[in-house]
């Protein structure tokens, strides 16, 4: 399915610019948001390189979505040389992996403005101007951990759980509108964002991760690509991931047994070691 215009924040990297590329490629404008300027001119680079057309047309903002009138600017440009997109992909995000114990209330706070309150923001910006055309679709970035609770990520989940909630009372309320809303929900991925987190990683946290394996972010892309295509709710990259997701919603009671015994064996791990 071709959409006229994608509009990916979080796009200057990772999933947000695996997509912004596969969107190009199939011939989109392709809007990228996202706070470092310079990245997001590779970005561009990146995503010129690929278009099919010489009508195609790939913009940057570097706005800070906590500052509404920036962001409504950014709307409003977007809108003038634009139109109204017909997909929103909402992939800005941060993780830390740390115990909520030893978390600093800033910190828990910047994921959750970040992950939620920023995600919040751009879709009340670019929501109105869909539901008036009565055409779109938005896709927010979760993650795996935005349905199983993992070790590290007291923070983290909680504002991918947060996604998900918001996300899923959307769907309900914008589909009189003829804007459906879905929702990504990887396990770890291969991305620079991951790459950054295991300077500092729990090694609790690392052990289940790596129980579940990386995946490489084409695949995430494929998987996105297509179940926004179809309107899916609920988009679960990889097959691994698929399956912790259907024991942690069929079987709730085993699978929070079995990841306890995983956080216990990891634990003694970690202290054989050091």
């Amino acid at each position: 399915m071709k959409y006229s215009t994608v509009v990916i924040t979080g796009g200057s990297s990772g999933i947000g610019l695996d997509l912004a590329k596969s969107y190009t490629k199939q011939g989109s404008n392709v809007v990228l948001i996202a706070r470092n300027q310079s990245k997001l001119d590779e970005a561009a680079k990146a995503c010129r390189g690929l278009v099919i057309s010489d009508k195609q047309m790939i913009l940057t903002f570097s706005v800070d979505v906590a500052d509404k009138q920036a962001l409504a600017l950014c709307v409003n440009a977007v809108e003038s040389q634009l139109g109204t997109p017909e997909l929103l992909i909402l992939s800005a995000g941060i993780v830390q992996s740390v115990r909520f114990l030893e978390q600093t209330d800033d910190d828990f706070d910047a994921i959750m403005q970040t992950n939620v309150m920023g995600s919040r923001a751009v879709a009340k910006a670019f929501l109105p101007a869909m539901v008036e055309r009565g055409k779109g679709q938005v896709c927010f970035v979760s993650s795996l951990g935005g349905i199983i609770s993992t070790y590290g990520y007291s923070a983290y989940s909680a504002s991918k759980f947060a996604v998900l909630g918001m996300a899923g009372a959307l769907r309900q309320e914008l589909h009189e509108f003829g804007v459906g809303v879905s929702v990504l929900c990887p396990p770890e991925v291969d991305t620079p964002m991951v790459a950054k987190e295991s300077e500092h990683i729990l090694p609790q946290t690392r052990f289940i991760k790596d129980i579940g394996g990386t995946l490489d972010v084409s695949t995430v892309t494929k998987a996105a690509v297509k179940g926004i295509a179809n309107n899916r709710f609920i988009i679960v990259p990889g097959l691994m991931a698929k399956v912790s997701y259907a024991q942690a919603r069929f079987m709730p009671r085993v699978f929070g047994w079995f990841m306890q015994k995983l956080v216990g064996l990891s634990t003694r791990f970690v202290k054989s070691a050091a």
